[in-house]
């Protein structure tokens, strides 16, 4: 009976609203009115959680019982710091693991191009050795065709 009573209630400001919102004629002005005052009696009651205080007991081991009392608020406002100092020292520390990250790839990448450089030096050091030899082959090529009287060799 008493939940019936509670429905009712319920549907009778429902049409209270319905009626309220028809007699405003359904406004943006009296959609807004209302959106705000239902914020100031969020925000009212969420102010009214932060009021009071938490009494902390700690006990010492000689059986010592001391008392402190915090305001709900200083409760509340350490948290948030906390967080924020949580917060904050996890993006420190990912950026200085990413940072580590970076350095070591770098270091390894430089140490990949002084190895490729000492080959391409040495490659091309080969090359050098290669077009001397060449140019010797030539030589010793054309003058046993001298010494064996063939002529000059016809060019390709």
């Amino acid at each position: 009976m008493i939940e019936g009573a509670r429905w009712s209630s319920k549907i009778e400001k429902n049409e209270f609203s319905l009626a309220e919102s028809s007699r405003e004629g359904g406004t943006t002005m009296g959609v807004v009115g209302r959106t705000v005052q239902g914020v100031r009696v969020l925000a009212s009651s969420i102010a009214a959680g932060f009021r009071g205080v938490v009494t902390i007991m700690a006990f010492t081991e000689s059986g010592w019982m001391r008392q402190f009392r915090l305001s709900k608020r200083v409760v509340v406002l350490s948290c948030l710091v906390l967080v924020l100092l949580i917060f904050g020292s996890t993006i420190t520390l990912l950026s200085l693991v990413k940072g580590q990250y970076y350095l070591t790839r770098m270091r390894y990448l430089e140490q990949e191009n002084r190895a490729m450089t000492s080959l391409l030096e040495g490659q091309a050091e080969q090359l050098s050795k290669l077009k001397l030899e060449m140019t010797r082959l030539k030589e010793f090529e054309e003058s046993l065709r001298r010494v064996s009287g063939l002529g000059e060799r016809p060019n390709p």
